[in-house]
């Protein structure tokens, strides 16, 4: 039924446009990814039809955004893009309100975090179908970890629009001034303890504060270093929270010595973990977690020179693995056009063009490891590749969202004395545990 759909209204958008050839935008958007850029027809089909696409960008990204638009655009005539941009907090709540109210947008950028919960109340379209009618569409150049976490129920619902990882990002001047020895491959947590203590520097003002690392403890930057000391966050089978486990207790502790025992690291929260960008960028913070998100800001920094290292190994290697998933509304009224827009904001040529611009790494294998890694770049993006193989997804299931800030609440407590790490754990797997499997 859909598939006859389809070619009727492939049918009608050619009769509209007054030819008898496939669509330019369809044969164009495949160049495109190719990273072409064919000429537009000077056709003007007598009727465009309008699709909406929402994302949820900084400015600059936005205005990236709008040049990719305008170009898909010119090379689909017959396509009208209505571009919604929610850059605050609350996208991911305007996005639910309005598939909610039954106005989805038809293409939309999705957190990570919220693809399942929108998969499994049947709001996006399953992709598979779409996808085997466009043998052009190469599904395979996407990296096959992404491509499992953007399923659900073994059905394929989005697809990321770019990755990222965890990675250590650290001051090459504060390091050299301390004389220590920059993050190697192969650093532990006991280095990188070393190293935080030998780059704090107490001054008489706290406002010199210089320190080693800093801890951001919401609850999924935790999870590496849970992961890397053979714990985990939840078992999927029996939907019980383990971060009360002695592997995940000890990791977490660690994470709360390097403030309370070991004064490396300021005292800032959850609420507070914004700053920290710019003590980094004003070389207070010696190193910080974090992924290609930030790389932007500190590429504008002046007199900044930093570089990027893996995570510290614990008993194994570890990082978070995320994405950003582009996806479509079931119940969008023009599946072709929609999925015609979303082949072109995942191509190769856009990809690469988002990484040249804003140093977005890429979801596609062929510009992740071609012009991406072979790139003239400030930092070593080898360590941002290299960290995708041992990348772990989150705990991404239904109702996550919803009982992830019992964990939050109790990291906060931890971080400030008022609850011991055993117990607040404790407490918080259980109420995870409960809330996941039906209770308050």
């Amino acid at each position: 039924m859909r598939a006859g759909g389809l070619l009727v209204a492939i049918l009608l958008v050619l009769v509209a446009a007054g030819c008898t050839r496939q669509p330019a935008g369809r044969r164009a958007a495949t160049r495109a990814g190719a990273g072409s850029s064919p000429a537009p027809s000077a056709q003007q089909p007598a009727r465009r039809i309008q699709i909406t696409l929402f994302t949820w960008v900084p400015p600059r990204e936005y205005a990236l955004n709008q040049e990719l638009v305008a170009r898909f655009e010119k090379l689909n005539r017959d396509i009208k893009v209505r571009y919604i941009n929610e850059p605050g907090g609350r996208a991911m709540d305007k996005l639910q309100a309005m598939i909610g109210a039954r106005k989805p947008p038809d293409v939309m950028s999705i957190h990570g975090a919220y693809f399942v919960p929108l998969a499994a109340q049947g709001a996006l379209l399953d992709l598979d179908p779409l996808i085997k009618q466009h043998a052009d569409f190469d599904l395979g150049d996407f990296l096959p970890p992404l491509v499992r976490m953007c399923r659900w129920k073994g059905r394929l619902y989005s697809l990321p629009r770019y990755t990222s990882v965890y990675v250590m990002f650290y001051n090459k001047d504060l390091f050299d001034a301390a004389g220590a020895a920059y993050p190697s491959e192969n650093w532990t947590w006991a280095d990188y303890l070393a190293k935080a203590k030998k780059l704090t520097k107490r001054g008489a003002d706290p406002a010199d504060d210089q320190w080693g690392c800093v801890v951001d403890i919401w609850s999924a930057r935790s999870f590496p270093w849970i992961w890397q000391n053979g714990g985990d966050i939840l078992d999927r089978k029996t939907m019980r929270c383990v971060v009360d486990s002695p592997s995940a207790a000890e990791a977490v502790q660690f994470l709360m010595d390097l403030r309370r025992r070991w004064k490396v690291c300021p005292p800032i929260g959850q609420e507070d973990y914004r700053e920290t960008k710019e003590r980094f960028k004003g070389g207070r913070v010696a190193m910080f977690m974090s992924g290609a998100w930030d790389i932007q800001v500190l590429r504008d920094a002046k007199n900044l020179r930093w570089d990027v290292a893996p995570l510290p190994k614990g008993k194994q290697r570890a990082t978070l693995l995320g994405m950003e998933n582009y996806a479509i509304a079931a119940n969008t009224e023009h599946p072709d056009e929609a999925f015609r827009l979303f082949s072109f904001l995942l191509s190769p040529g856009a990809q690469q063009f988002m990484a040249d611009k804003m140093d977005k790494q890429p979801s596609r294998r062929s510009v992740m490891e071609g012009p991406y890694l072979k790139a003239r770049a400030p930092y070593n993006r080898r360590v941002m590749v290299d960290a995708v193989s041992y990348g772990r997804e989150a705990p991404n299931v239904p109702g996550w969202t919803r009982v992830e800030h019992y964990l939050n609440e109790q990291m906060d407590l931890m971080w400030q004395g008022e609850v011991p790490v055993r117990e607040g754990l404790k407490l918080a797997a259980e109420r995870i545990t409960k809330g996941l499997r039906g209770g308050a």
